[in-house]
Order: structure tokens, then sequence, then C-alpha cells
């Protein structure tokens, strides 16, 4: 008789056990989460690094001696600053030119009288000079019109490009309207034959101050040397950047994104600097690169990634410094959220357990922006649903 009792009590206990879970457990159903109305965004997350827009790199065609060295890395330097000048003797030789045009002239004098030929050659050779100059300053500023038209010069510099080429023009026509003056009244035979000799010694004397040009470097723009891979008296070597020069104060920006990311990203997105999760300046996308490169992550995984820029607007930043960027690919306002653990796929559908009071419910659902924590709910709940998280 014992034994039935124990039989039967231990079948009763059984039976209050199960029925604890099937029913007296549904009323701790694990972690919850309201649905509730909210702001959320996509963002592509990457360090950036700060870079100059406008960078000088000269290299030497050649091997040559430098022989005059006035800088060192981390100097500023102005706009036509000497950064190095090679070893040369263009001046010499520009000094024999021009003896030889004295000789000529001498000669010149003794046979035609009236004439000044000195001031014909002088003359003439500013004509030179001056059409050189036109040429050089011309081109200058068609480079200087593409950059401006990119936004990596001023307004002020383009202005400048402009007005000298404006001005050796005019300097051109006051110079070819006194040289046709003065020789009015030169014979044109006797003109022609010493003309000639004097213009194929202008011609030495400008590819040699040309040469003596080419033989130093001088600052482009007002910056700071950032690279010097040679000393004085050390030879150069072809292919190999001798200096470069980076301006300060013409700063941006740039990430490198993984390709698939950049798909999504365009013109003008939010670009901003971040700390510690706080946005601590909004900047915008001004550059995407058209083409894709490898690189080779941290963990060595080869990636296809793509160059975004955004300018900066500060000289607070130095040049290479890193900061945490976050390129905002949509934001919205005033919609569902949902943790995104309470969302489960299932034959290629979403869907979550909504809990309400003991029962519990699954249902379907359609969502839009994933941020890595929260998820935009399009459809499928209402505010104040309550879903299970925890399973």
């Amino acid at each position: 008789m014992k034994k039935k009792y124990i039989i039967a009590s231990a079948v009763i206990i059984a039976i209050f056990v199960i029925a604890s879970l099937l029913y007296g457990g549904q009323g701790d159903v694990g972690e919850t989460y309201k649905v509730k109305l909210g702001s959320i965004k996509k963002t592509v997350e990457e360090t950036g690094t700060v870079y100059s827009k406008r960078v000088n790199t000269f290299y030497s065609d050649i091997s040559r001696r430098i022989q005059t060295l006035n800088v060192s890395v981390g100097d500023k330097v102005k706009k036509g600053d000497v950064i190095l000048i090679y070893e040369n003797n263009y001046d010499l030789e520009i000094e024999r030119a021009k003896k030889q045009i004295e000789a000529i002239t001498a000669t010149y004098n003794e046979s035609v009288k009236g004439a000044n030929f000195q001031e014909i050659s002088n003359l003439k050779l500013q004509i030179n000079t001056i059409e050189t100059n036109l040429n050089f300053a011309k081109k200058n500023l068609e480079k200087i019109e593409s950059l401006y038209e990119n936004g990596a010069v001023s307004q002020v510099e383009y202005d400048e490009a402009k007005n000298a080429v404006t001005v050796l023009e005019n300097q051109l026509q006051e110079a070819n309207n006194n040289y046709i003056l003065l020789t009015q009244e030169v014979s044109s035979n006797v003109k022609k034959q010493y003309e000639a000799q004097i213009e194929e010694i202008m011609i030495q004397i400008l590819i040699l101050e040309k040469s003596r040009e080419q033989s130093s470097v001088k600052a482009e723009f007002d910056g700071v040397v950032t690279e010097l891979n040679f000393h004085q008296g050390s030879m150069t070597q072809p292919g190999v950047p001798v200096v470069e020069i980076q301006d300060e104060d013409n700063l941006g920006i740039y990430v490198e994104v993984l390709a698939e990311d950049a798909k999504e990203i365009v013109k003008g997105m939010a670009f901003n600097l971040v700390k510690n999760g706080d946005i601590i300046k909004e900047l915008s996308v001004d550059r995407i690169y058209p083409k894709a490169q490898s690189k080779v992550s941290d963990l060595g995984v080869e990636q296809k990634r793509v160059r975004i820029e955004a300018d900066l607007d500060s000289t607070d930043y130095k040049l290479g410094t890193e900061v945490d960027v976050e390129i905002v690919l949509q934001n919205k306002e005033n919609v569902l959220l949902v943790d995104k653990d309470a969302l489960y796929e299932k034959n290629g559908k979403k869907y979550v357990v909504v809990v309400n009071g003991n029962d519990q419910e699954e249902r379907e659902v359609i969502t839009g922006i994933d941020d890595g924590n929260y998820v935009e709910i399009i459809s499928g709940l209402n505010e104040g649903d309550i879903v299970l998280v925890e399973y």
C-alpha cells in the first residue's frame, strides 16, 4: 500500500512540473523589446587620413649632382623660393653667347650708318623673351584653370594667372611696335643678314636660360617640405623623388571603403568626423574615385576598395593624422525600430515573435535600414508591440 502512495505522489509531482512549464512558465518569456518610434541611419565607418590637395613632387630626369640645398624636411617655404640648385655651367655659356652678339653688333654698326643695331638686337632679344614667357604663361593658365574648375586653387590664383597672360600680351605688342619703328630706316637685306646671326644666338641663349631654370627647383606655392631623399653634394637618381612639397592650408580627408559599400555612396552625402561615437565635424563627400584598387587588410585579406574624399575647411589637423569617419548612406526619422536580435529568418522571410500576455505569435515583418543594433520595421508591427529578443 505504501508503495502505491509513493508512485501516486511521483505522478502528481510530474504532472505539476509539466503544467508549470506549459502554463505557469508563460509569465517568464525571457528578454523582450518594446517596438518604438525613433531615428536610424545606415553608415559606412572607416578610418580616414588627412592629406594635402596640393602636392608637388619633383623628380630628376637624369643623374645630377646637387650643388646647393636650401631646405630640410619640415621647413616651410614660400612660392618662388629656390629649394635646390643642380651643378651646372649655364651662366658661362650664356655670357659667351652674349659676347658673340656684341661682336656681331659692332660689325653691323660699321656696315650700316645711322642705325643703332645695339638697340635693334636688344629689342629683338626682348621680343623673343616675352614670346617665350607668354607661351609659358598660357600653358600655366590652362593648368590653373583646370585646377580651379576642380576646386584645387582659389579665385585669386586663377585671376593672377589670367592677368599674367594679359600683361605679357600687352608687352609683346608694345615691343613689336617699337621694333618696327626702330628698323624702318635699315636696309632689309643687311638687316636680314645680321638678324639671322643674332636670332640664332638668341635661340641658343633661350635654350640655355631654360636649361638653367630647370637646373633649380622652386616652390610653386606656399607649403612645407614633406620629403627629401638627397643631400647637398649627392647625385640624384632618375625616377626617384628628389623633394616633395605639400600645402598645409589646402587639406582634405580620404577613406578607402569596400567596393560593395562604395556603390551606395554619392557625392554630397554626409561625411562626418567622429570621436567616441560623437560627431565632431560635419563634412560632405566631394570626390569618389572611379576605379577600385586592390588593398590588403590588416588580416592579410585582399580587398577591392574605392577612395572617397571630403574637403577639410580647417587647418587644425596635421598632414597624415588619422580620424574616425562615418559616411551616412541613409538617415530616417520617426520610424518603427526593433532590436536586431528579435529578428530571425525562415524560408527567405523575416519574422519576430510578438508577446501578448501569456500568448506568443510568430509574425512576418518587412524591414528597412539596419544600423547594426536596431532595424527599421516597414510593416508587420505597431508601436508598443512587445517582441521576444531571447528565445
